[in-house]
């Protein structure tokens, strides 16, 4: 197990001593989409990031792979054993979300495995009704188990991304650095709308986050103050940098926590779970 190990080597960081595993944040269980319609973003590296950090901080987390490119479940400290039942057998209703779910080598890290097999569930479900309500109904089972649920998504704005939408109460929306991104959140915004209109009216976007950007300096370059003011969904204050360790420890399918403690993007991601645990208090 990784907790003990990580929490050593952290505490060395006094900032991260004050502000990170001492956190404290009551809340009622909360299920989070990584959502980018966009490959390049690193949206899955964001997820497992995100969950392995909030499982560092002792909060009890589920991380789904709902993408059935499985990129996630490639990750082996993460996907540490095979498992027969996976979330294609979810959507076909041959396994409940108890059977599904793997402990994982780090403590209070639980994970749901996807296989591109799950691929074939859009059409074998063309004709059932409320099939987008199908990952919600996975998720309700188990939900009060967890006081975080982080669903990495596919790069489309297809079927899989739309049940994400339907069964989460909070967005992420990574971008990148470039003059596109302005346009990509706006094409992003009218599918969110209609999720929100037609099956989820409770969803709430927790903000863009900026993803291998070097912060402010970085941000001004590609982007004016006007066009940062623009963007429909406020920033947040973090950003994960470029950082060589993550590619890393991605090439050895782990977070980037468990390959190097005292990395930049470690840090980031430590600092991003914070900022968004309060947020979405």
């Amino acid at each position: 197990m990784y907790t003990c190990w990580i929490r050593f080597a952290t505490f060395q960081k006094q900032s991260v001593q004050k502000q990170s595993f001492m956190i404290n944040i009551p809340i009622m269980s909360k299920t989070i989409s990584v959502i980018s319609q966009k490959e390049g973003t690193g949206k899955t590296t964001i997820a497992v990031n995100i969950a392995a950090s909030l499982a560092l901080f002792e909060k009890k987390t589920l991380l789904i792979d709902c993408d059935p490119q499985s990129h996630l479940s490639r990750f082996s400290s993460i996907c540490s054993k095979e498992n027969p039942e996976t979330l294609y057998h979810g959507f076909m209703g041959k396994a409940s979300a108890r059977e599904l779910s793997i402990r994982t080598p780090i403590d209070y890290l639980t994970f749901i495995p996807s296989k591109p097999n799950l691929f074939l569930t859009e059409h074998r479900l063309a004709i059932k009704p409320g099939k987008e309500l199908i990952l919600k109904k996975i998720i309700q089972e188990i939900k009060d188990d967890f006081q975080y649920i982080i669903i990495d998504s596919p790069s489309s704005l297809g079927f899989f991304t739309i049940c994400s939408m339907a069964a989460s109460d909070w967005i992420i929306l990574p971008v990148t650095c470039n003059f596109s991104t302005l346009d990509e959140i706006s094409d992003l915004n009218e599918v969110l709308k209609i999720v929100q209109e037609q099956l989820n009216p409770n969803l709430k976007i927790a903000g863009t986050l900026f993803n291998q950007c070097s912060g402010k300096d970085e941000l001004n370059h590609f982007f004016s103050e006007n066009e940062l003011k623009a963007i429909p969904y406020k920033s947040f204050m973090t950003t994960i940098p470029t950082d060589d360790t993550v590619r890393k420890s991605n090439m050895l399918g782990k977070p980037v926590a468990l390959y190097d403690v005292t990395a930049k993007a470690t840090q980031a991601y430590f600092d991003f779970s914070v900022e968004l645990m309060k947020k979405i208090a």
